[in-house]
């Protein structure tokens, strides 16, 4: 009955209204048992309300902290510019690193970014993103760093 109306007045009201309501678990309830089922879960409902005031007043008068989430809160917003830069400074270190293996490739005679990134590849040399699969844009883009 507490699923159909908050207050035993509105479920009369809908009688009144001519509204025919039956409960699947109380197909014989006419519209009197109705009107006294919907005053008794009224009558829980505030019960239920004044046992949950008492209890948070008994908690706070043991000095229990009440209500919020009292879990971590970051104390500034993530700052983009600083992640950027510091996608930048990963990108330089990585370029970095594999300067001298490409510059050992130019000697061996390579000249292409599809060649560096399938002899790259074939020496399992990591990739910048943690994987070994080089591929000709990767190439590129650090050929590029390096000015």
């Amino acid at each position: 009955m507490d699923r159909v109306t908050r207050r035993a007045h509105t479920l009369s009201q809908l009688l009144e209204d001519g509204l025919s309501i039956r409960a699947a678990d109380m197909p014989n309830a006419d519209d009197l048992m109705l009107r006294i089922y919907a005053a008794m879960t009224q009558k829980e409902r505030e019960l239920i309300s004044e046992r949950t005031r008492a209890a948070l007043a008994a908690a706070k008068a043991r000095g229990t902290a009440l209500g919020g989430d009292r879990g971590y809160r970051r104390v500034a917003r993530p700052d983009a510019a600083a992640a950027a830069a510091a996608r930048r400074d990963a990108a330089d270190r990585a370029s970095h690193h594999l300067d001298l293996e490409l510059d050992r490739l130019r000697t061996e005679g390579l000249v292409g970014h599809a060649d560096f990134a399938r002899a790259l590849t074939e020496r399992d040399v990591p990739a910048p993103r943690g994987g070994t699969v080089w591929n000709h844009t990767t190439v590129a883009r650090i050929l590029a760093r390096r000015g």
